[in-house]
């Protein structure tokens, strides 16, 4: 027995699913969102709510660009559960969640997912030390509580680091420096799909204006081919060298590392439905339709966990998502599909550009110091992983068994693409024939109480 039961279910309140659900209340249809955080907006427009009445500049236009659409969700009518984490979807299409240290079942005729994106790891040695932490963390807390750390040096690549960079200079924080990964082999890579960037102008310009009042301010090194984090028991300093051979230290008591965002597969994974290996952007992905349909009928998945394009591109596939949705429900929707479509593309157009420049290189990808942990969950380091493959280890799920990583609370959200690489490093195979973890429900951590509040509502 349920709780309760939805025409649609969203999961998750950000770009896509906002977008989403304006659409299908707006058709008429009995629609709950449910979200992990607080308050609407995903990790882009996190926060936006209550920022927009202090309305902080430092945040800049791309920023407060979800006002509108945040305003026109809080209207909608959809029903918003916060602070709800979604920790199964069942082969029946019940979804299981818990809030407040009670779970609860509920059943949808169609589920959308949208859970967004999260950072892909940068394990460089010393990147578990205190005081270091993801740029998309750095740039939670300015959000979130209009915090952040003085004299900080940021390390990576991707749009998201300039950003977080100008943002924390616009807040009047001080930055030591940048050091730039992206490579010349990078820059070659991505030149034949500058013509395509081109047809989104106003992207790259704000890209040439994040950079133009960075370099005014700070150092910006680029070129970066290895980086070393030091300290014992927080950090210290790091030292870095560069392209000309160059090694280069540097003190530092804040360093923030980022190579970019992959879809959260965790959820999508769980549920059993199909995915595919992203050789370009080097990522798993679900395999959907031009809808947003998974391999299960009734699911489909919209945003950033469908396949990385930025705060417009998931919106639209929220609203096409929606749509197919209520077309099935019997309200026809060409033309607007016929747009949304049309408009995916549209946005999607700079993102071949995007993800050969900023598609990290290998020495970024796989840890080159045999101390660097691999699975922060469980402590496992590169020579543990290394150990378990040469003790016979194949594959993701039977490396777990030999060293246990991957079995920690995260589900191998951080180490599963580092782990596949060096199994794919070690055989001779490719990412896509390793394959992935089989991640199983709970995606999301539960306790037993709140476990067993849910006796006698499984179906017998």
């Amino acid at each position: 027995m349920t709780d309760q039961h939805f025409q649609v279910a969203i999961i998750g309140a950000g770009p896509a699913g906002m977008a989403a659900a304006c659409t299908t209340t707006k058709a008429g249809l009995h629609t709950i969102v449910i979200d992990d955080q607080k308050d609407s907006g995903g990790q882009v427009y996190r926060n936006l709510r209550a920022n927009h009445s202090l309305s902080p500049t430092y945040l800049g236009d791309s920023y407060y660009a979800g006002t509108k659409l945040s305003n026109d969700f809080a209207a909608c009518g959809a029903n918003y559960w916060t602070d709800c984490a979604v920790w199964q979807i069942t082969s029946s299409h019940e979804i299981a969640l818990v809030s407040r240290g009670e779970a609860k079942l509920i059943t949808a005729d169609y589920i959308i997912i949208a859970t967004g994106a999260i950072e892909r790891a940068m394990p460089v040695k010393g990147w578990t030390l205190p005081g270091v932490m993801s740029v998309g963390g750095a740039q939670t807390l300015l959000k979130q509580a209009a915090l952040g750390a003085d004299d900080a040096v940021f390390v990576g690549s991707g749009p998201l680091l300039y950003l977080t960079v100008w943002q924390y200079i616009k807040a009047g924080l001080s930055v030591r420096a940048v050091l730039d990964t992206t490579g010349r082999s990078q820059w070659l890579s991505a030149l034949p799909f500058a013509p395509l960037a081109f047809l989104q102008p106003d992207m790259l310009a704000m890209g040439q204006k994040w950079l133009r009042e960075i370099r005014q301010k700070v150092d910006v090194i680029t070129n970066v081919e290895e980086v070393e984090i030091a300290g014992r028991s927080q950090v210290e300093g790091l030292s870095y060298t560069t392209s000309s051979g160059e090694r280069i230290d540097l003190p530092a008591k804040h360093v923030f590392l980022h190579q970019g965002v992959i879809p959260n597969i965790n959820l999508s994974m769980a549920t059993g439905l199909e995915h595919r290996w992203d050789q370009k952007a080097h990522y798993w992905a679900p395999v959907t339709d031009a809808t947003g349909k998974s391999s299960d009928e009734q699911i489909y998945i919209a945003g950033d966990g469908s396949g990385v394009g930025g705060a417009k591109a998931a919106a639209i596939t929220g609203q096409l998502s929606a749509s197919a949705i209520v077309a099935r429900h019997g309200k026809p929707r060409l033309m607007a599909q016929l747009y949304y479509k049309l408009r995916h593309l549209h946005f999607l157009s700079i993102r071949p550009f995007l993800d050969r420049l900023y598609l990290p290189e290998v020495q970024f990808r796989i840890p080159q110091n045999d101390e660097t942990i691999i699975c922060r969950c469980e402590a496992v380091t590169k020579a543990d992983i290394n150990g378990a493959l040469g003790s016979g280890a194949t594959g993701p799920n039977q490396l777990k068994a030999f060293s246990r990583a991957g079995m920690g609370r995260c589900q191998g959200r951080t180490c599963g693409l580092m782990v596949q690489e060096m199994i794919a490093d070690h055989t001779g195979q490719s990412m896509a024939a390793i394959g992935y973890y089989r991640i199983r429900p709970p995606v999301k951590p539960i306790t037993l109480a709140e476990l067993a509040s849910l006796e006698g509502a499984w179906p017998q």
